[in-house]
């Protein structure tokens, strides 16, 4: 059964209660992205994120670290373009354990000078590292490409110029300026009591103010057509072919969904067994959807030998115009949907994915979705919905193309 309350300060509580699970899972969502940062400041929501595990009033970073695993839990965090979590899961005779650390960790990190000045020297290894791996780092040189100049393209960790830059005064300014309760939904699923849950939580949280939300209205993105190439002294040739794709209102969602999920969503796809299996000319290739508050991508990539990419890119360019040539049967579209509907299925049964489905959901729509409303909504897809999508993915013109290797490769 899930249950909403609003805390007296404004804060959000959802949760799910499952008699039948061992585990709780509880997470702390901020409506606070890195698409929030003024340029100079690129990176800072991330950098907070870290900072949250660096020491509280009454806990070392060591005690943070420890507090939870001694009792078999875990504790994480991570930083979206629009939103930051920071969650943990615990067995059901720990949640006031976990819920009284992740409020300690919100509300009194200290944010100490050395302590930030050894992260910055953290976050720029992990920046590095990203760097290091193409596979993972041309996703973000396409965004920033196709969203060149806007925020939402820029990169989520930041720059190591940036991070290098930031002083203690701009770091607690922006985290009392965004971490304010109107920003922040508390989820919770697994065994566990929500009226219990709620005054637990309004106890810990009692001294949070109510201070209004001072987030500025975000400019939609222009989606800029390109081919940018990046020189890497590697062995493979690393593609994303990508064009604009839907935000998360929009009608075409689910048969976008469908279409991606067909074209690149597994070993069936259309794309695996042409471009892997039959073709041999790749061991990773697949397609995927970025789905934000006002835009959306549309992308496909694959990683092989530089002598096989223009073959590759060609076989993409093939399958993309099945949409205007029709060639999608009903049977591959009811494949699709089954596939999508399974694994919507088989995830609700871990605590830690229905307690992120409901802060997911509450944080991007204002309110509960439920995988039987998901489910409903790609039932409902139909062959028609999808040819419609070549209005919008079939101009091969409207596409950029982005490639991380080795150069002089010509695409």
């Amino acid at each position: 059964m899930i249950k909403e309350s609003l805390l007296k300060n404004g804060i959000r509580l959802v949760s799910e209660e499952m008699p039948y699970a061992n585990s709780v899972s509880i997470g702390f969502w901020i409506k606070i992205g890195s698409r929030n940062e003024e340029q100079s400041l690129q990176g800072i929501t991330h950098f907070i994120e870290h900072l949250l595990f660096k020491g509280t009033e009454k806990r070392t970073a060591k005690q943070i670290a420890e507090e939870l695993e001694m009792v078999g839990g875990s504790l994480n965090a991570f930083t979206s373009r629009e939103y930051t979590c920071i969650y943990a899961r615990v067995l059901k005779d720990d949640i006031d354990l976990a819920v009284e650390l992740l409020s300690d960790m919100m509300l009194n990190s200290c944010f100490g000078e050395e302590d930030i000045k050894k992260e910055k020297n953290v976050v720029c290894e992990e920046i590095m590292m990203y760097e290091d791996t193409p596979d993972e780092i041309i996703h973000d040189i396409f965004t920033q490409q196709v969203w060149y100049g806007h925020s939402l393209g820029r990169a989520i960790l930041g720059t190591k110029e940036t991070v290098s830059g930031y002083t203690r005064k701009e770091i607690l300014n922006y985290y009392r300026e965004f971490f304010v309760p109107k920003n922040i939904i508390i989820s919770a699923a697994g065994n566990l009591n929500h009226e219990r849950l709620k005054e637990k939580l309004s106890i810990l949280l009692e001294k949070v103010g109510d201070e209004e939300i001072k987030k500025e209205a975000q400019s939609k993105p222009d989606f800029i057509t390109v081919k940018h190439s990046k020189d890497k002294d590697i062995e493979q040739m690393h593609i994303c072919l990508g064009t604009r794709g839907v935000h998360q209102k929009s009608e075409d969602l689910y048969s976008l969904m469908v279409f991606n999920n067909l074209l690149g969503g597994g070993i069936s796809s259309k794309l695996f067994q042409s471009v892997r299996e039959d073709m041999g000319l790749a061991y990773s290739i697949y397609s995927y959807l970025t789905v934000y508050s006002d835009a959306g991508l549309f992308v496909i990539y694959a990683g092989t030998a530089p002598k096989n990419t223009e073959k590759i890119i060609n076989e993409m360019h093939r399958q993309i115009q099945s949409l205007n040539k029709k060639e999608i049967s009903l049977a591959e579209m009811e494949r699709s949907k089954n596939q999508l509907k399974g694994n919507i299925l088989l995830n609700m049964e871990g605590v830690s994915h229905r307690m992120s489905r409901l802060g997911r959901t509450m944080i991007t729509y204002d309110r509960i979705i439920t995988a039987e409303e998901v489910i409903n909504n790609i039932t409902r897809v139909t062959l028609e919905d999808i040819y419609k999508l070549d209005e919008q993915l079939a101009d091969l013109d409207k596409y950029s193309l982005i490639t991380v290797g080795p150069k002089d490769i010509s695409c």
